[in-house]
């Protein structure tokens, strides 16, 4: 079964041009993962596509809309969610370093060459990563750790300049 995300940070090694993606989970467990700029690019597209089947009242209710619209109200129905979602989550700590078993420890980090995006119960999305050196870590992400993660991606992706292009909803 997969495990429940209890903390999740990113960061971007210059040297490695790879997003440094640290979560640690509710069990006490963390693991440090190794994002390039490619599985980036696949991971976001998996994550759009599992949002846009997320039915929320507000997205029934801009599926209602004159065919022309639907677009561009599911758009903006989208971003609203995100910044809800955004709204209750807490970007300020640093990653919590005491209690947690880095099972990475001997490894160092390990680098992410595929993976899963699922739905999973109540809403939540289960993550599957596949590493290069074999073991696959899979955790679930509650609807608000999910848009966390999406916010981490663009935010991290854009200091990296990679160009990406990787947006939520309404970008405007």
């Amino acid at each position: 079964m997969p495990t429940a995300l209890h903390q999740i940070t990113m960061g971007y090694a210059a040297g490695e041009d790879r997003l440094l993606l640290r979560i640690s989970t509710t069990d006490k467990t963390e693991y440090r993962l190794w994002l390039t700029r490619r599985f980036v690019g696949i991971l976001w597209s998996a994550l759009m596509k599992r949002m846009d089947k997320d039915k929320s009242p507000a997205r029934e209710k801009a599926a209602l809309m004159p065919p022309a619209l639907m677009p561009e109200a599911q758009k903006a129905v989208m971003a609203m969610e995100h910044q809800e979602a955004l709204d209750k989550s807490d970007f300020t700590h640093a990653h919590e370093e005491k209690g947690y078993r880095d099972m990475t420890s001997e490894s160092g980090p390990l680098l992410v060459i595929g993976g899963r995006v699922t739905p999973g119960k109540n809403g939540a999305t289960e993550l599957v990563f596949q590493t290069s050196k074999g073991p696959e870590i899979k955790f679930t992400l509650a609807r608000n750790l999910l848009h966390a993660l999406c916010k981490l991606l663009t935010d991290t992706t854009a200091k990296a300049g990679w160009d990406l292009g990787i947006a939520i909803g309404d970008p405007g």
